[in-house]
């Protein structure tokens, strides 16, 4: 009779330390891309509306650009805010997402700490920024999926959990923490 009761005592402890573990492990995967999936149609309007937003910021930015540009000489850029650039441009070709976000992110910080005018920093920015928010809006979706596969693994709905990995991998090939569960999800597929 105690050994049953132990043993149903170390079930119960040992469910609660892996509900645990798992809601700690989802906290830290949704604490930095947000915790609402929003629904596509609000998605969808809220890019259109951002992006009708940055074109009209990066309208007036260029114009007061080029009227300050005209009044004042060539400013040069310095090659390490130049190389930033390009280096994160390049990972974005490449499908790098994850290394063109944060160089991206390098290459604003290094722009708003440089001694170059206002206009040139925006000038800068501008010629980046459109790629550096699509960068952000791609690994927070796949964040998304990858999370959700996480959950739907630890609940055994191995067949969804398959296709919000290969959603997630769909939108950024390279990343590296949902092609590993995805290669774990399908050995584990396997033995069922």
């Amino acid at each position: 009779m105690k050994k049953a009761n132990n043993i149903k005592s170390f079930r119960v402890i040992y469910t609660v330390i892996i509900s645990i573990a798992c809601i700690l492990a989802l906290l830290l995967v949704f604490l930095p891309a947000g915790c609402k999936k929003k629904p596509a149609a609000e998605t969808e309007m809220a890019t259109e509306s951002t992006a009708a937003a940055t074109t009209a910021v990066q309208t007036e930015a260029t114009t007061a650009a080029q009227t300050e540009s005209a009044t004042e000489s060539v400013e040069e850029v310095p090659e390490k805010i130049t190389g930033l650039i390009k280096q994160a441009d390049d990972y974005y070709a490449e499908g790098d997402i994850g290394l063109a976000r944060s160089t991206y992110r390098k290459a604003e910080i290094a722009i708003n700490n440089s001694k170059l005018s206002g206009g040139k920093k925006q000038e800068l920015i501008n010629s980046f920024y459109k790629r550096y928010e699509e960068c952000k809006e791609i690994i927070s979706a796949a964040s998304m999926h990858y999370a959700s596969a996480m959950q739907l693994i630890y609940e055994t709905r191995y067949e969804q959990a398959k296709t919000e990995l290969e959603a997630a991998l769909a939108l950024y090939p390279k990343y590296g923490e949902a092609q590993e569960a995805y290669e774990n999800l399908k050995t584990l597929m396997g033995l069922k």
